[in-house]
């Protein structure tokens, strides 16, 4: 006797990762972003703010612009660069406050740390999306070797 079919797992590689999920995930992002232009004012307040935002939005804007269509608007290859690319903006962009943070070192305002907030959103929300991202990347990748053997 043989056991009945199964549903296959969902991380079969068989199947494109859904817009949907990466769209949900693109807010984690902006989340994100909003961390980082907290984190950039503080250190920076002379910097006009929309120079900030601008920067900082990058990654967010790449993830929702391609993720908010029903069809993907281009092929896996170049969906997945677009992907990468967005993690990585974001990764610099943290990782360069952090450097600055550490050598500018600004005095604290008042008794509630701006900085704690900031890095909870950059990373809990803007960080912890990377994971519904590299296994859309993941997905991608494998989508991309299978269509061309």
């Amino acid at each position: 006797m043989t056991a009945p079919p199964t549903k296959p797992a969902l991380d079969d590689g068989d199947e494109e990762p859904r817009l949907g999920t990466l769209s949900i995930a693109s807010w984690g992002l902006l989340i994100g972003a909003i961390g980082q232009c907290c984190f950039y004012w503080r250190l920076f307040p002379d910097i006009p703010k929309w120079i900030v935002q601008s920067v900082s939005f990058v990654p967010w804007l790449t993830v929702f612009i391609i993720s908010c269509c029903n069809r993907p608007p281009f092929g896996p290859r170049p969906f997945r660069r677009c992907l990468l690319f967005a993690m990585c903006w974001y990764a610099v962009m943290t990782l360069l406050a952090e450097a600055f943070y550490f050598f500018i070192q600004p005095p604290p305002r008042g008794h509630f740390p701006l900085f704690i907030v900031a890095r909870v959103l950059m990373y809990c929300f803007g960080a912890a999306s990377f994971f519904v991202f590299v296994r859309a990347c993941i997905q991608l990748r494998r989508y991309e070797t299978k269509s061309d053997a």
